[in-house]
């Protein structure tokens, strides 16, 4: 009995649902004329397989619309290919680390996977998170992780690499710019332009990385006589910086100098400060932290210390994926930066 007008026959039907169902490696096996184990070798081990049979399994892939189940082949290989990453939901910082990030796990066949959380408060639920899942490693990408979460973190079996965070050095394997050096460079390019007086502006000072990067500059300025009292902007963000120079701007005295500790807070001071009628380097000189692209922009033109994002992010991944065990995983891998030059601190000729 055929079917009734506007109804498909039941040959249709079994053809919209071979259609609709996932094309499988025995499939591609029979398209091939090969066993379904030399398909799973092909995608898995190509080099263990012969260009002639590479050419026809894969040419068979194709016809069939065929994509390897990369969870099935995780499960034999006990490799999932991804790499999460406990990071801050904002800050245009961590946005361009973790699209480097990306950018070379992918190149190694990786993916990234994003364990974000808004608060400090919240972190302790992005690592749980990050138990639930199976990762070839995570990446401890935020100065806000503790020093008791990391220490939970030297206990788990999973690879783990801190990444920027000073406070993980001899809990878990590290890889940061240094900090406390490149921020005494700053303030020495400060007082070679002859400042007397001085104001570090930090994001949060309970943060290892504010700290670091604060002694950095005191003790620079110190040794010269000159005082850098800290003023806590509270957070790493751009708003932060902004509301931070408006206190500032409310003082009878200026500074001659203020040190941002990062880029993002800089740019909210920078332009705080115009919005209340004070320039840089015209009323006073101003240096950022970490070398995001912004601070290249005409309308900032920051001088800045610069982070080698490309090559800390290399080194953070060989730390992670090359070590065979834990033992071979070095303690702590500093990479100096170097001092972009801007407008902020050359003073007029006049």
């Amino acid at each position: 009995m055929g079917a009734k007008p506007g109804e498909a026959s039941s040959a249709e039907v079994r053809n919209q649902q071979q259609a609709n169902r996932r094309v499988t490696s025995v499939d591609v096996a029979a398209e091939s004329g090969v066993s379904q184990a030399t398909v799973a070798r092909v995608f898995s081990s190509p080099e263990k397989v012969s260009p002639a049979t590479r050419e026809k399994v894969r040419s068979a892939a194709e016809r069939l619309g065929y994509v390897p189940n990369a969870i099935a082949r995780s499960l034999k290989s006990q490799r999932t290919n991804i790499v999460g990453a406990v990071v801050p939901a904002y800050g245009e910082y961590w946005q361009n680390v973790l699209a480097e990030f990306s950018r070379q796990l992918a190149q190694r066949s990786y993916q990234l996977l994003l364990f974000s959380f808004a608060k400090p408060e919240d972190v302790d639920g992005a690592l749980a998170s990050v138990a639930q899942y199976r990762l070839d490693g995570v990446i401890l990408a935020s100065a806000t992780i503790g020093q008791a979460q990391l220490g939970r973190m030297q206990s788990s079996p999973l690879p783990s690499v801190a990444f920027n965070q000073p406070a993980a050095e001899g809990l878990v394997p590290s890889v940061s710019v240094d900090n406390e050096v490149g921020m005494a460079e700053l303030a020495q390019h400060l007082v070679d332009m002859k400042v007397g007086t001085a104001l570090y502006i930090g994001g949060v000072s309970s943060v290892s990385t504010d700290q670091v990067r604060y002694r950095g500059a005191v003790q620079a300025l110190a040794e010269h006589g000159v005082a850098c009292p800290y003023m806590e902007a509270g957070a790493y963000t751009y708003d932060a910086g902004y509301k931070a120079a408006g206190e500032l701007a409310q003082r009878d005295n200026l500074p001659e100098a203020v040190m941002v500790g990062s880029d993002e807070v800089a740019f909210g001071v920078l332009d705080g400060l115009e919005n209340a009628g004070i320039s840089a380097p015209r009323d006073l000189l101003l240096t950022g932290f970490d070398g995001l692209p912004q601070a290249s922009w005409a309308g900032y033109d920051l001088t800045t210390l610069v982070q080698a994002t490309d090559v800390l992010v290399a080194q953070a991944i060989d730390v992670l994926l090359d070590s065979n065990s834990a033992a071979d995983r070095p303690a702590s891998v500093v990479v100096p930066g170097t001092i972009r030059y801007g407008m902020t601190t050359k003073k007029s000729d006049g």
